[in-house]
């Protein structure tokens, strides 16, 4: 399996192989590549339209992150041999990020902190936001040199682990230019979910949905991370069926709270449908590595020239994070992520 980067080359790999095994749609994202591309949102959907259940597997809801996300979804087109499961299959949900080696849409929105609930308000920030926030995205181009592993070390330790996360990651809503930024209003992807995401897992009573990204564990790894707490009747369901790569929500320490995540969503829109969305997370590299990453991308994004060398560094050091070339880690990622997707159409 060829690992690529570029979203003309992953789109055109992608809609090769599924249109082999059934209905393909191009949906316009309204954005434009690098080159001046025009970008789509692809969906295979395979199987019968009328099945009690549905499989939905997305990728690229971060960007960068879809280079495994799309690796994984094209090994598995490879190997499909038919089957009675609906099968849909979205093939990089932000192109936008994808094309141009982010993580994040056009506006800078991290989607997977946009879809906030009814009641919920696109404002404020997590607390302890104010501490950190000026040295995650400083306001000057990438370098080489980053001061940012002893800034975080000091915030850890007058923070302590678990706040340090969660005002990090959680999700804010005030930084325009800043990370983790869950956007002024709903993003573009919304009102295309909204209506088509009905019509694609058509009459199913149960829809389990797996949304593929990196970055988060050890190296190589899984985390199958559930919706449900451990001991309800749903995640004891999930994992005897996924094994012990499935976390119960919350389970571990590392983990943290997002707000705006997609799943919540989905089960909102669809709320006569058992709807189950999992978020398949590979690790990579360390989390502070990660980390700088974003770090040096937004930097050079906001602050440096596309074509400076320090920029460039910065977007391939980005993707390097979230799709190691490493063979033995592509190896080990694609076979539990094919495997993975086996599970979930078996059963």
């Amino acid at each position: 399996m060829t690992w690529l980067y570029d979203w003309p080359s992953a789109g055109g790999a992608f809609r090769a192989l599924a249109g082999r095994h059934g209905e393909l749609h191009r949906i316009p994202h309204g954005g434009l590549g690098p080159d001046g591309e025009e970008l789509t949102v692809d969906v295979a959907l395979i199987g019968p339209a009328d099945a009690r259940r549905c499989v939905v597997v997305s990728s690229g809801l971060h960007g960068v992150e879809g280079v495994a996300g799309s690796a994984i979804q094209r090994a598995w087109l490879e190997a499909y041999r038919g089957g009675d499961t609906r099968l849909v299959m979205v093939h990089l949900l932000n192109p936008f990020g994808f094309a141009w080696q982010r993580r994040v849409e056009e506006d800078n929105i991290d989607l997977n902190r946009n879809f906030l609930l009814a009641g919920e308000q696109y404002r404020g920030a997590p607390p302890g936001w104010d501490r950190v926030g000026g040295w995650l995205a400083p306001e000057r181009p990438a370098s080489r040199v980053d001061p940012l592993l002893p800034k975080a070390l000091l915030a850890l330790a007058r923070m302590g682990r678990r706040p340090l996360l969660q005002a990090v990651g959680g999700g804010q809503y005030e930084s325009e230019r800043g990370l983790f930024y869950g956007g002024s209003g709903p993003s573009s992807l919304q009102p295309l979910l909204r209506e088509a995401l009905p019509v694609w897992t058509g009459g199913a009573a149960e829809v389990l949905h797996l949304d593929i990204h990196t970055g988060l564990g050890r190296s190589g790894e899984l985390q199958l991370l559930l919706p449900r707490l451990r001991g309800t009747p749903e995640a004891d369901e999930l994992v005897a069926r996924f094994g012990p790569d499935a976390r119960p929500a919350l389970e571990t320490v590392r983990h943290y709270r997002v707000q705006g995540g997609l799943g919540p969503w989905c089960e909102a829109l669809l709320p006569d449908v058992r709807y189950t969305l999992c978020a398949a997370e590979f690790g990579s590299v360390s989390s502070t590595a990660v980390l700088s990453a974003l770090h040096q991308e937004n930097r050079a994004w906001f602050w440096g020239g596309r074509d400076d060398p320090p920029s460039g560094w910065a977007r391939t050091r980005l993707s390097h994070a979230f799709a190691p070339p490493s063979q033995t880690w592509r190896r080990r990622v694609l076979e539990r992520g094919v495997h993975l997707i086996d599970q979930a159409m078996e059963g």
